[in-house]
């Protein structure tokens, strides 16, 4: 009886033990959620604070992807107008070139429609090496590419770069203008600066092939006046003096060192293929005519009788 007792109060003891101890651990131990926490905790690659492999890379991506299109003006291929959202489209403008402009007024014009600035213009086409076909490089010609911007309406970005500007039109100039041999093209641009209509360009087309073939100075009032209105004072050039004597053709023997204007296709297809005359003078006179000699004295008594100045 004792016995059992004891025994009984053994085992209570040995329950109250085991329920105790339960209880701490179940105290002690961590939820779920809070496990699962801490095992993302150590197999996570990240450290706080910083980015993975995949968020970098693709952090890379956006970056390129935004310095790209700044420097295209914000789209992905240079040269064309921004489509995405918040980009501004590029403005363009439309340039005329008038038959017989010359390079100067070209630039200038290029300047006023906010296209380029007329020194970037001027330093572009000096420094240009065409590929397409030979524009002579030499330090006698006041501007390289006089004569080679074929006159037409082009149609430019504002702001645009000088280089693509000038392309443009040399591009133009090898599609249209039949491209003429150098001699051609300084001729017809004297012709173009002579007069407008289609028949008198031919005439004096002539007079001046009459006046080369026999040895004559051309005596070409435009060449004069291209040194006077359009080297002479220009802040571009450098070296202005030197240009008298190879564009004037009161002082230069046959054709001046290169063109005076941007010819069209009538005073190039006119210095190509002039009409049958043995005229060797000419003027413009005051009743808005051509006046045509063969010879000095014919060419002097006209003048007079139509009052015009030598």
């Amino acid at each position: 009886m004792k016995h059992a007792y004891w025994k009984a109060l053994l085992a209570a003891l040995v329950c109250l033990t085991l329920l105790a101890g339960c209880k701490k651990a179940e105290a002690a131990a961590p939820t779920a959620g809070a496990t699962f926490v801490e095992s993302a905790a150590l197999f996570s690659d990240e450290e706080e604070g910083t980015l993975s492999p995949k968020a970098i890379a693709a952090q890379e991506e956006k970056e390129a992807a935004e310095k790209a299109a700044q420097e295209t003006g914000g789209s992905g291929e240079e040269g064309e107008e921004g489509s995405g959202e918040g980009s501004q489209p590029r403005q363009t403008v439309r340039v005329t070139v008038p038959e017989g402009s010359t390079f100067m007024q070209i630039a200038n014009t290029l300047e006023k429609k906010g296209v380029c600035t007329a020194a970037d213009f001027y330093n572009t086409a000096q420094n240009y090496t065409v590929k397409s076909f030979t524009v002579p490089s030499t330090s006698d010609r006041a501007f390289k590419m006089e004569g080679y911007l074929f006159p037409d309406t082009y149609e430019f970005y504002q702001g645009e770069d000088a280089e693509s500007v000038l392309r443009k039109m040399l591009n133009n100039y090898a599609a249209k203008s039949g491209m003429p041999s150098e001699k051609t093209l300084i001729l017809a641009s004297i012709i173009e600066r002579e007069t407008r209509s289609t028949e008198q360009m031919k005439m004096v087309s002539s007079v001046f092939h009459n006046r080369l073939a026999a040895g004559m100075r051309l005596d070409s009032d435009p060449t004069r006046e291209y040194v006077n209105n359009y080297i002479t004072g220009n802040s571009l050039v450098a070296n202005q003096s030197k240009f008298a004597p190879l564009y004037n053709t009161y002082k230069c023997k046959g054709l001046p060192a290169g063109p005076i204007c941007n010819p069209g296709a009538r005073a190039i297809a006119a210095a190509q293929n002039p009409s049958s005359s043995e005229y060797l003078y000419f003027f413009f006179g005051n009743d808005n005519q051509n006046h045509y000699s063969k010879t000095l004295e014919e060419h002097e008594a006209q003048m007079e009788q139509y009052g015009v100045q030598k």
